[in-house]
């Protein structure tokens, strides 16, 4: 808002000066005592009144989708978009055995705007599959010295149906991996589940990331388009469940049901399972008591941090193992140190005219 009440008093000063300026120049031809007495103030308002609409037409030029594609390439192109990793542990012995890498956009005039919305904008805006590319080098960057150490730490990224789809990009992974000395075992694609697969069988595309040594996981399992079926035929390494069903495992029998389904699934199919957004010592016992191999993610064990923590998160890894009758020690990153932008967000900016969210 700010800036668009400068665009609009710059409009008028700029109306008013070739306003002005066009009267002058008249002026110069005829003899000034012929000229009316609004022969200024006329010309003058009519420039001011093209400003505004001027300044209003490049206003809805910025707020759309061409100025929404403009500012997501800038924040990309200086950096603005940065990244945060919350630690994922293994529910039996409480050591973190992974990140997930975040995306964050702290827009200067916006504020922080919701992971949803930016990828949104850059879904519809054709930004999508370089916004993915962006995520995956910043990642590799700054967990290079971590995910060349030995060890099985390793690094989640979430990706979309149309990065898979994309021929070139699983050349691009090979080649990056490559270039930052890491090995393609140590990194987890997570398909996200916010856009179905347009082709009709995906288990070539998944195939190829598979033989390259990338592990494959299914993300917010039992939200979108993925059903039992599609892990049955997409030989996908794992699934992540979404957070919804931990949340009300403790209100809702059929969601007890359905996560002991999945458990029992899992195990039949020899895929291991990710846990979402476990947040008390007593969600973390459930899911240990009948899932002691399952992966744990979610502010009990650590809220998303900036890279420069996580020697500390690492240094911290070795907490004690928990048990379905022990308490589970909270893990790493505290509120104190967490990024201020995974916290809750009271305003989330509405989609700019033209962009869907």
């Amino acid at each position: 808002m700010p800036y668009f009440l400068l665009l609009i008093l710059a409009g008028i000063v700029l109306g008013v000066a070739v306003g002005a300026f066009s009267t002058a120049a008249d002026a110069r031809d005829l003899d000034a005592t012929a000229q009316p007495a609004g022969g200024v103030l006329v010309p003058a308002l009519a420039g001011a009144f093209g400003g505004v609409l001027l300044s209003l037409l490049l206003y809805r030029w910025y707020s759309g989708a061409p100025g929404v594609r403009h500012r997501i390439k800038r924040a990309m192109r200086r950096g603005h978009i940065h990244m945060v990793y919350q630690p994922l542990a293994n529910m039996s012995s409480g050591h973190t055995v992974g990140v997930e890498a975040l995306a964050r956009w702290p827009h200067e005039t916006l504020g922080a705007i919701a992971p949803e919305t930016f990828f949104a904008w850059a879904e519809a805006t054709g930004l999508g599959r370089q916004l993915t590319r962006y995520v995956v080098r910043a990642a590799l960057a700054d967990l290079r010295i971590a995910l060349r150490e030995p060890g099985d730490f390793y690094c989640s990224i979430n990706v979309t149906p149309r990065d898979i789809e994309d021929i070139s990009f699983a050349r691009f992974m090979l080649e990056t991996t490559r270039e930052f000395g890491i090995s393609p075992e140590r990194i987890v694609l997570e398909i996200t589940e916010s856009l179905a697969f347009v082709v009709d069988d995906p288990r070539t595309l998944i195939a190829q990331y598979l033989q390259a040594g990338f592990r494959v996981v299914i993300d917010d399992f039992g939200t979108g388009y993925a059903n039992l079926s599609n892990l049955l035929t997409w030989g996908v390494s794992g699934l992540k469940l979404d957070r919804t069903l931990i949340r009300w495992v403790s209100a809702n029998d059929w969601a007890a049901t359905v996560l002991e389904s999945v458990f029992e699934m899992t195990r039949r199919m020899n895929i291991y399972v990710i846990v979402e957004g476990i947040e008390s010592p007593e969600q973390a016992r459930y899911v240990l008591a009948r899932a002691p191999a399952a992966t744990g993610q979610g502010w009990l064990y650590g809220r998303p941090c900036r890279a420069e923590l996580l020697p500390v998160l690492v240094s911290r890894a070795a907490s004690p193992p928990a048990s379905a009758s022990a308490p589970v020690t909270p893990g790493f990153c505290p509120a104190a140190l967490a990024d201020e932008s995974s916290r809750a967000i009271s305003r989330r900016p509405a989609p700019p005219a033209g962009v869907r969210a």
